[in-house]
């Protein structure tokens, strides 16, 4: 089972990370402003990515990853 997670970064920032590889194919297509934090790695084999996402776009990536922002 692909884990999607939201959080908050700093001020201005939150930070999205998911392994389901369809959800990053579309963040990579469509989401220009959100920007790859960090790629995960195992075996030579993409197992997940970080996103940094700008605040305003909250309710879009709750959506997409189909989470809530957790408050920690």
């Amino acid at each position: 089972m692909e884990r999607n997670e939201l959080w908050k970064l700093r001020k201005g920032l939150i930070a999205g990370y998911t392994e389901d590889k369809d959800l990053i194919r579309r963040v990579k297509r469509y989401k220009n402003d959100w920007t790859i934090a960090a790629d995960y790695i195992k075996n030579g084999q993409l197992v997940g990515v970080q996103f940094k996402i700008p605040i305003e776009q909250r309710r879009a990536a709750e959506r997409m990853f189909n989470t809530i922002l957790s408050n920690f």
